[in-house]
């Protein structure tokens, strides 16, 4: 029997699997989600990212190119359900060190939502990157919330219209 948080990141994985997101082109709706984050939050890059068993994907805001688990700062915004802010990631013990602080493309902020798509089954987040430390208020973290939510109710959607054709297989 498997202990009960390895049960869960596989119950994560299976859902994640689930959602035909994974090596699928980015819909339009998530890519209009990434660009309203970018313009209301002033940042050049928001993210809608998927944490796979190794790698984490980005399934839209960017090309994907995947990029190894244990450098994806979503992968510590999965742990929780609440939005994760890094006003400086240099100045963060757990970041410092990162490939993409210390490197190009020298991030320094981050601030992710986990997309919660059952309790407990957090299949990855929607993210803001700068190359430059900033603040992010409270009210900056109930709208990244939410638009967070507005992604995972498309992706519900897009499996919700896949049903149909699993069921007349």
């Amino acid at each position: 029997m498997c202990p009960p948080e390895d049960r869960t990141e596989l119950d994560r994985l299976l859902s994640l699997q689930d959602t035909g997101l994974l090596g699928a082109p980015a819909s339009p709706g998530l890519e209009d989600i990434c660009r309203t984050a970018r313009e209301r939050f002033g940042v050049p890059n928001a993210l809608v990212t998927l944490v796979d068993r190794e790698q984490l994907r980005i399934a839209a805001g960017a090309a994907d190119d995947p990029s190894p688990r244990s450098d994806a700062f979503c992968d510590h915004t999965i742990r929780s359900d609440d939005v994760m802010v890094v006003p400086d990631l240099s100045l963060d013990p757990r970041f410092e060190q990162n490939p993409l602080v210390v490197g190009e493309p020298f991030f320094r902020f981050y601030a992710g939502a986990p997309l919660t798509y059952r309790r407990g089954i957090r299949l990855g987040a929607l993210c803001l990157l700068d190359i430059r430390p900033r603040d992010f208020s409270p009210g900056d973290r109930a709208e990244l919330a939410e638009l967070s939510d507005q992604v995972v109710a498309l992706i519900a959607q897009r499996e919700f219209e896949a049903l149909p054709g699993l069921i007349a297989r």
